[in-house]
């Protein structure tokens, strides 16, 4: 009996502070999201911009997800052979990552990639299952997270929104070029940003599948 889903869930859930730690990161990049939205200045001029590229390497992150998900935690797979896909799937979203960086003259995002994907695998250290068990965590929540970024990306398109810290009258002064609904109007992707991150905090915290052990 090793199924996510069998037995009491009140006591096959995670202890309250491994759930805590498992949704802190996301929970952080959520509040640094907030206060963009209403200070776009505090961390700096290009704030927003950062906010901005944050939710662009993390549509790579959400891609990447099921691929690990399924090549990675194959239980009938051999250790050397998910080693290799580790590598091959780092290797090839590294090359968008490095793309994305060089086009905004910016290494940074190389780092703020490498913290979405702990946020992401962070439960193999905090709260570790079974391969299988793992494996089945990571799809669910790969699914979750791709439900709930495209449900952001309609919600925050069309739907009004406060402008907070950044009205109309301060875009030309944060450095964005090009176009589109996030350069015209980027208190839409801060908003985005806010609301997406908060929702995977929440899932880690709340939802009891997510933080499921294996019955004793």
């Amino acid at each position: 009996m090793d199924r996510l889903s069998e037995g009491d869930p009140a006591q096959l859930r995670a202890p309250g502070w491994r759930r805590f730690a498992l949704a802190l990161p996301d929970a952080i990049t959520c509040g640094l999201f907030v206060l963009t939205w209403f200070e776009p200045f505090r961390f700096g001029p290009a704030a927003v911009k950062t906010g901005l590229i944050v939710m662009l390497l993390e549509f790579l992150v959400v891609h990447s997800s099921g691929f690990f998900a399924v090549l990675v935690y194959d239980p009938e797979a051999s250790r050397a052979k998910r080693t290799l896909s580790v590598l091959g799937l780092s290797l090839f979203y590294l090359l968008f990552v490095l793309a994305w960086a060089a086009s905004f003259s910016e290494w940074w995002p190389l780092g703020a990639f490498a913290w979405l994907i702990g946020s992401r695998l962070g439960s193999i250290w905090i709260d570790p299952l079974p391969l299988e068990n793992e494996r089945t965590r990571q799809i669910v929540f790969w699914a979750v997270s791709v439900v709930l970024y495209l449900a952001g990306v309609f919600a925050t398109v069309d739907t009004p929104l406060p402008h907070f810290g950044i009205p109309p009258g301060l875009v030309p002064s944060l450095g964005l070029s090009g176009g589109g609904v996030w350069i015209e109007e980027p208190h839409r992707v801060i908003a985005f940003g806010a609301l997406y991150f908060g929702g995977l905090a929440a899932v880690k915290l709340f939802v009891p599948a997510f933080t499921a052990r294996r019955p004793t």
